[in-house]
């Protein structure tokens, strides 16, 4: 008998418009493999982290608004090389890199849908 196990989760993230954010990340934030699905469901991958989108402007304009913002945590390899690559890509910077009082060394991006993406690394 298998052992019971959970291995990860990948939401569907609600976007504003599916192909735009596709080529946002794929352009602008160095992803790959992008995926479609009848024009509503789609994904995309860099190295181990894989990102998957659903098409609902309304629901992300909810969740991402001047009063909120649905935060992301991205954990990765050698934060201040993708802080320099994404400040050359002139993505916009919401927090600059820092060491964390909590452990990490991490930076702040905000997408084109109004999430803020924490990219992070950990201390050592």
């Amino acid at each position: 008998m298998k052992p019971k196990k959970f291995h990860h989760v990948n939401p569907f993230l609600p976007v504003i418009n599916l192909k735009d954010t596709l080529n946002f990340y794929r352009d602008k934030l160095g992803f790959y493999d992008e995926w479609i699905w009848e024009e509503i469901d789609g994904g995309i991958r860099r190295d181990e982290m894989r990102l998957m989108f659903q098409q609902a402007p309304g629901y992300t304009q909810l969740i991402n608004s001047e009063n909120c913002r649905f935060v992301l945590m991205w954990f990765v390899d050698n934060a201040d090389e993708i802080y320099s690559e994404y400040k050359e890509n002139k993505i916009e910077i919401v927090n600059e890199i820092a060491d964390r009082p909590w452990g990490t060394r991490e930076f702040s991006i905000r997408d084109i849908n109004g999430y803020e993406i924490r990219v992070a690394e950990f201390s050592n």
